[in-house]
């Protein structure tokens, strides 16, 4: 009997002495992120039968149990993916919304200083120092239009290497993944390795924040891991590379490809649709917001410069002849050809501004296919056929593309025509006198006119064959049911053009000349078109000033300051929600943490009392012991 009280004792230290050690592992992971508390599971070990009853023998730890509940972990590992995503779009938005509101602001500023400085130019447009000051807040708002897009081409570039190192880290993690899975199979089936687990689960979190990830538990303990629920990421040992490649057609755009560890060339492309988590954030936000950004406000500098070159082109400056751009040409051949991307060496292609008013700010994808040409609007288009003009070249609202060379079947092709705008954009005219403030044209009522219209005339083109005359002028006639006639006053007897008006588009269009007429004219009603004499008078220079109420954008609805606006308005809109968002999924973060931390988490206060209550027992089975020695020493004395 002493022998067996002495292997009953030695049984119960052995336990409590594991129950301790369990005990004081789980207090010192208290503050191990990714922790789970552990609990040794105790079990009597088998009776002996001894006079026909059974008699306990002892204890034994059957096993170390870690406390995880499957379900909760992927509660949190969901969770996670959509805060970290969240909050990531958040904090990118926020900053996005402070730098284009500090440039925004110094924008408008400057505009505002050129429209009161275009005031005192229509006022004495002779006054070269009104001109010159004119000049430099032009500079100023090209320089304004020039730092905002260098900032948000900066911040483009930032999230293009975020997307690279984040990347890198989404293979490392994997890779971790997939070493710890074949630490768990070469264990087999002796025990639960529970730290290797944890450490898997870790990994897996973190993971899980990057990237969107769904996991499969395989029967022999390893996990598979599956990247938005459709591509292996992991499987059992191997581990597959999520690869950031230079962009194509565009090397700036930069993308990710996922790769088998033997099958290098054959690679997955992936969208942000597909990754989530703060990869998928990041590629969003460069994708959807960052570049649609960059064009809206390319967009409005494109509006902008060519609004006065317009206006430039229709007057005369102080040495009398038709006055240059003021600022860069919207179609240098610079422009154009920075607005198409390719990959085919052996194409090149040019993107020609036609009508700003009908620009979009979107991008497009130009698709060539059975000798066929297909275009489609990235803001969320479906692909349509294009078919080239008389001149080969493709019209699109706003825009036309030039192709040179012939693509090859499949080829894709980028088209952005507002991108780079306010890059572009520049004040070309150098010395005061050559804004032209003066008209090139004057138009004369006749007396006798009974009805309220009135014309004004723009030049086209210089070299234009109908072009009136100071001497010469164009005369033009109408009747009271629209029709109208275009004579020249040396020789009424050649009609140059005659018509009815479109009461839509009331406009007049001659070789190198547009005469607009509005109101209503009556019958007999006539005008006289002539070249202005004189290079001092401010009637071009209203039309400067005019530009500010102009609406030139969306269709003719918006200014240029409600373009800005619009797009400053856009992304504080965006920020304020996406920040509701964050803040929702921060919630429903916590609360998943917090559920299973009941469960897997470590209490102190738990700890401690297991802690003394084992100690008592690890001493009462060393009691035990010494008494059966005491026993076994007293049987042995007995003579």
């Amino acid at each position: 009997m002493a022998v067996d009280m002495y292997q009953t004792g030695v049984s119960g230290l052995m336990a409590a002495q594991k129950q301790l050690a369990t005990t004081g592992h789980n207090i010192a992971n208290v503050n191990t992120e990714g922790f789970n508390r552990q609990r040794a599971e105790q079990m009597t070990e088998g009776g002996l039968n001894s006079g026909g009853q059974f008699y306990g023998t002892g204890t034994r730890i059957s096993d170390v149990t870690r406390m995880y509940q499957q379900y909760a972990f992927k509660d949190v590992l969901i969770n996670s993916t959509e805060q970290a995503g969240a909050t990531t779009m958040y904090q990118q938005l926020n900053y996005l919304n402070s730098s284009v509101n500090d440039n925004g602001k110094a924008l408008s500023s400057s505009l505002d200083s050129l429209y009161k400085t275009i005031d005192a130019f229509t006022d004495n447009p002779r006054d070269l120092g009104n001109r010159q000051l004119l000049l430099a807040h032009a500079q100023e708002v090209a320089g304004s239009f020039n730092t905002l897009h260098s900032n948000l081409n900066q911040q483009y570039s930032t999230s293009s290497e975020d997307i690279a190192s984040r990347a890198n880290r989404v293979s490392e993690l994997a890779a971790g993944i997939a070493e710890l899975n074949q630490e768990i199979m070469n264990v087999g089936s002796s025990g639960s390795p529970n730290d290797l687990l944890d450490r898997r689960d870790k990994l897996i979190s973190d993971l899980g924040q990057e990237v969107s990830i769904t996991t499969i538990s395989e029967p022999n303990g390893v996990v598979s891991v599956m990247l938005g629920g459709r591509d292996t990421l992991v499987s059992g040992s191997r581990a597959f590379s999520l690869e950031a490649r230079l962009g194509n057609p565009d090397p700036q755009q930069t993308e990710l490809y996922l790769t088998a560890p033997d099958q290098a060339k054959q690679a997955t492309k992936l969208t942000a649709s597909d990754l989530g988590g703060k990869l998928g954030a990041t590629a969003k936000f460069r994708d959807t917001v960052l570049a649609p950004t960059l064009s809206d406000i390319g967009r409005t500098a494109i509006g902008l410069a060519d609004a006065f070159n317009q206006v430039q082109r229709q007057g005369l400056d102080l040495t009398g002849v038709p006055g240059a751009d003021l600022f860069t040409d919207i179609n240098s051949d610079s422009a154009r050809i920075g607005r198409f991307f390719t990959d085919n060496s052996n194409v090149s292609g040019e993107v020609t501004i036609t009508d700003t008013s009908k620009l979009t700010g979107s991008e497009y994808r130009l698709d060539y296919k059975d000798d066929k040409y297909f275009i489609t609007d990235l803001a969320g288009g479906e692909p349509q056929e294009i078919m080239p003009d008389d001149d080969g070249k493709l019209n699109v609202d706003g825009f036309s593309v030039s192709i040179s060379g012939t693509p090859v079947n499949g080829d894709s092709m980028l088209i952005r025509p507002t991108r780079n705008g306010a890059a572009d954009i520049g004040v070309s005219l150098k010395k005061p006198e050559g804004l032209a403030a003066a008209s090139q044209f004057t138009t004369t009522a006749n007396d006798q006119n009974s009805g309220n219209a009135s014309v004004s005339a723009q030049i086209t083109n210089h070299a234009g064959t109908n072009l009136p005359t100071k001497n010469d002028p164009l005369v033009v006639s109408f009747n009271a049911a629209g029709e109208y006639q275009v004579v020249k006053k040396s020789d009424p007897t050649i009609i140059i053009q005659d018509g009815t008006l479109d009461p839509q588009d009331p406009v007049i269009t001659l070789d190198g000349l547009t005469i607009n007429v509005s109101g209503q004219a009556g019958t007999a009603d006539s005008f006289e078109v002539a070249t202005a004499s004189g290079a001092g008078n401010n009637v071009n220079a209203q039309a400067f000033g005019d530009i500010k109420q102009q609406k030139m954008f969306n269709g003719g609805k918006n200014t240029i300051g409600d373009s800005i606006n619009q797009t400053l308005v856009g992304i504080g809109g965006k920020t304020h929600s996406q920040k509701i968002k964050a803040d929702s999924a921060t919630a429903a973060l916590a609360q998943s943490h917090n559920r299973m931390q009941s469960v897997s988490g470590v209490n102190l206060d738990e700890e401690a009392a297991n802690l003394l209550r084992f100690q008592q027992a690890y001493m009462a089975s060393s009691r035990v012991i010494t008494v059966a020695n005491e026993m076994f020493n007293s049987l042995l004395q007995i003579r």
